[in-house]
C-alpha cells in the first residue's frame, strides 16, 4: 500500500480532529459526507465504501440507519437506471449495425413486451401506460394511488409534487407545513427535483416572522434544481432583493408571477427565456417602474408567448406603453383581467395573428370602437381575418350591460368558428348568445348566463352545443325551480366531467344569521341539492354549487361529495384543482385583490 502524500496544514488537522471523536460521531460523519456527495452527484465506490462501514458501526439509531438505506438505494437505483439507459442505447446502435441479429432483437425489445397475465397489472402494462392513466386521473382522486404500491405511489408522488403551493400567513398550521416543506427540500434533492411549480402566497406585515421566513425561503429556493414555474403571490409583494436572489438560483425558470396590490419587483426585467409573465397589481405606484412590464417583453421577445397582466377597475391605470412591444404579436395566450382596455390596446390584440386563447375582462373605454374592431372580422376561403387560430375566449364586461352593440359584435366574430373549445361570454344576452352557439361544433367548454331561466331555455341549451361537452358553466338571476331539478337535461353530454350552477344570490347558509334548527336543516337541504347532482350525472367528478365546489366520490354505496377549500381572491388565475384544464378555465375568477372582502362574487 502507498504512502499518502504530505498532508497541509488543514488536512493535518482535519485528520486529528475525526480521530478524536466518539465513533458514533465518526459514524455520522461518514454519513453527512455521503449524502453530501450522493446530492451534487458524486456517487460512486467511495460513497458506497462509506455507508458500508456506517452500517457496520454497532448501536446506531434506527432512524440514521433508515436514512443511510434509503440514500444508498435511491443512489443505486438512479445509478441503475443510467446504466440500463446505456445499455438500451447499445442494444440499438448495435441492432442498426447488424438488423438480423435475434439475439440482439430479443434484448432490445424485452423490456417493451407484455408479461404474463397472471403477474401484478403493474408489471404487465409499460410504466409509460400508467402514467398517462395517472395524468388523467384529477389530483383529488389521484391521493388514493399512494396506498395502493410503491409503483403507484412513486408515480403518483412525482404528479402530485409537480406543483406545490406554500402559505404564509395567520394560520400557523399552514407556515409550520410550509417550512417542514423547505426543509425536506434542502434535505431531499431528489423529492426537490419533483417540483417544477412553485406558489408561495404571502400575507404578513413586516416582521420578525416574515424575516425568519424570507431567510428560510432564500436558503431553499437554490434547491429546486428543476423549478420551471415560480409564482410570488400576496403581500410583502416581490422586491428587489428576493428578485436577485431567485434570479441568481433559478435562472432557469419559464413562467414567472407577481401578483399583489403593487409593482415592486425592480430588476425583473432581467430575467430571459420566460415563455409567460404574470404581473397582478391594483395600481401603478409601487416601488418598480412600470416600464419596466414593457422592458420584460422586450427581453424576451422571441420566447414569450402567455401574458397576463391585472389591475384594478377602480383604480387609474394604463397598459398602453406595454402593448407597443413587438413582443404582443408573438404572444398566443393574453389575459387582460380586471383592466380597463383602451382602443390603442385592443388595436394591437388586433394584430396579434398568433393568438391562441384571449380573455378581455374590465371595461373598454371606447366601447363604440371596441365594437368596430370586432365588427371588421370577415371570413375569407374559410378562415377568418381577425384572430384566426382562436381556441379559447373569455369576454366578461364590467359597467357594459346597456352596450347592445358591442355584444351584437362579438357574437358576430364569433360565428362559425369551428375551432374554437372554450367560451365564456359573461353577460352577454342569452338570445344573442344561444343565435352563435348552434355553429361552435368543436366547442368543449362553455360558460353561460340565461338571466331568466327555465325549461324552454334550458332545452334550447342542451340542443345547440355538441355532445361532447366537458365542462358547463350555467348561471342565472331568476330560475323557474330548483337548479339542480334541471340537471337531468345535461345527461345528454356522457363526457361531462364538471357542471356548475350558479343562481345570483345564492350563498350556503350562514350560522350567524338563524337559529341552529333552521341552520341545520337548511344545511342538510344544501348538501342533498348538490349531491343530486352528482347522483344524476354519473360522469360528474366535480360539482359547482352556488358558488362552492365538490369532489364527487363514487363507492358502492352511492355517491359522496367532498368539500373543496375555499379558494383566496388572489389565486383566481389557477384556484382550486377541478381535474383539469378545462373546468380549471371555466372557474377563473377575475375580481379585484382585496383579502377583506368575502367570497368570490
Amino acid at each position: 500500500m502507498s504512502s499518502p502524500g504530505p498532508q497541509d496544514e488543514l488536512t493535518s488537522t482535519v485528520f486529528g480532529a475525526v480521530q478524536a471523536m466518539p465513533p458514533s460521531r465518526k459514524a455520522t460523519f461518514l454519513l453527512d459526507t455521503s449524502l453530501a456527495l450522493i446530492e451534487t452527484g458524486q456517487y460512486g465506490d467511495d460513497v458506497e465504501n462509506y455507508l458500508e462501514v456506517f452500517l457496520k458501526t454497532p448501536n446506531l439509531p434506527r432512524e440514521e440507519v433508515a436514512k443511510a438505506l434509503l440514500a444508498r438505494g435511491k443512489a443505486r437505483k438512479v445509478a441503475g437506471d443510467r446504466l440500463l439507459e446505456k445499455a438500451h442505447q447499445d442494444f440499438q446502435a448495435a441492432l442498426n449495425l447488424d438488423p438480423s441479429n435475434r439475439e440482439i432483437q430479443h434484448l432490445y425489445r424485452r423490456d417493451k413486451r407484455i408479461h404474463f397475465v397472471d403477474q401484478p397489472a403493474s408489471q404487465r402494462a409499460p410504466s409509460e401506460i400508467w402514467d398517462r392513466i395517472a395524468r388523467h386521473i384529477p389530483r383529488y382522486h389521484l391521493r388514493t394511488w399512494l396506498f395502493v404500491s410503491a409503483f403507484h405511489r412513486e408515480m403518483a408522488v412525482r404528479i402530485l409534487f409537480h406543483t406545490v403551493d406554500l402559505y404564509f400567513g395567520d394560520d400557523q398550521e399552514n407556515v409550520t407545513r410550509g417550512l417542514d416543506l423547505m426543509d425536506r427540500v434542502k434535505e431531499d434533492p431528489v423529492f426537490a427535483s419533483q417540483i417544477k411549480s412553485l406558489r408561495i402566497h404571502w400575507a404578513y406585515e413586516d416582521s420578525d416572522v416574515l424575516d425568519l421566513i424570507t431567510r428560510a425561503f432564500r436558503t431553499a429556493i437554490p434547491k429546486f434544481k428543476e423549478l420551471r414555474d415560480f409564482e410570488w403571490i400576496g403581500y410583502p409583494e416581490m422586491r428587489a432583493g428576493v428578485v436577485q436572489h431567485v434570479l441568481v438560483s433559478q435562472s432557469r425558470i419559464e413562467s414567472l408571477g407577481l401578483i399583489g396590490f403593487h409593482f415592486d419587483a425592480v430588476g425583473v426585467s432581467a430575467f430571459k427565456n420566460l415563455r409567460k409573465f404574470t404581473l397582478r397589481a391594483e395600481d401603478d405606484d409601487g416601488y418598480a417602474d412600470m416600464g419596466e412590464v414593457r422592458k420584460v417583453l422586450d427581453e424576451n421577445e422571441h420566447t414569450l408567448k402567455h401574458l397576463i397582466l391585472g389591475a384594478c377597475l377602480a383604480r387609474n391605470h394604463s397598459w398602453d406603453s406595454t402593448f407597443q412591444s413587438v413582443t404582443i404579436k408573438n404572444l398566443t395566450h393574453l389575459d387582460l383581467v380586471d383592466t380597463r382596455i383602451s382602443h390603442v390596446v385592443l388595436a394591437r390584440i388586433a394584430h396579434a395573428h398568433n393568438l391562441q386563447s384571449l380573455t378581455l375582462h374590465g371595461t373598454f373605454e371606447e366601447p363604440t370602437s371596441a365594437s368596430v374592431v370586432f365588427a371588421s372580422d370577415h371570413i375569407l376561403e374559410g378562415k377568418h381575418t381577425f384572430l384566426p387560430h382562436l381556441e379559447a375566449f373569455r369576454f366578461v364586461l364590467v359597467g357594459h350591460g346597456d352596450e347592445l352593440t358591442l355584444y351584437q359584435s362579438v357574437t358576430q366574430f364569433l360565428r362559425r368558428r369551428t375551432g374554437l373549445r372554450k367560451l365564456d361570454l359573461g353577460s352577454c344576452p342569452w338570445g344573442l348568445v344561444l343565435a352563435v352557439l348552434p355553429e361552435l361544433v368543436g366547442l368543449r367548454v362553455l360558460g353561460v348566463r340565461i338571466a331568466n331561466l327555465n325549461r324552454t331555455a334550458v332545452e334550447a341549451l342542451v340542443r345547440s352545443i355538441p355532445p361532447y361537452m366537458h365542462a358547463i358553466g350555467l348561471s342565472t338571476v331568476v330560475s323557474d325551480k330548483p337548479l339542480n331539478d334541471y340537471c337531468g337535461f345535461f345527461s345528454k353530454f356522457p363526457s361531462l366531467s364538471f357542471l356548475h350552477l350558479h343562481g345570483a344570490g345564492e350563498h350556503r347558509p350562514k350560522p350567524n344569521l338563524m337559529s341552529e334548527k333552521v341552520y341545520q336543516m337548511q344545511t342538510d337541504i344544501w348538501n342533498s341539492s348538490a349531491r343530486s347532482i352528482a347522483l344524476s350525472l354519473p360522469s360528474l367528478d366535480f360539482v359547482g354549487w352556488h358558488g362552492e365546489h365538490y369532489a364527487a366520490v363514487r363507492n358502492d354505496d352511492g355517491v359522496e361529495l367532498k368539500e373543496l377549500p375555499t379558494r383566496r381572491r388572489l389565486d383566481c388565475g389557477k384556484g382550486v384543482d377541478l381535474g383539469g384544464e378545462d373546468a380549471a378555465w371555466l372557474e377563473r375568477k377575475d375580481v379585484p385583490m382585496d383579502y377583506e372582502i368575502p367570497g368570490l362574487e
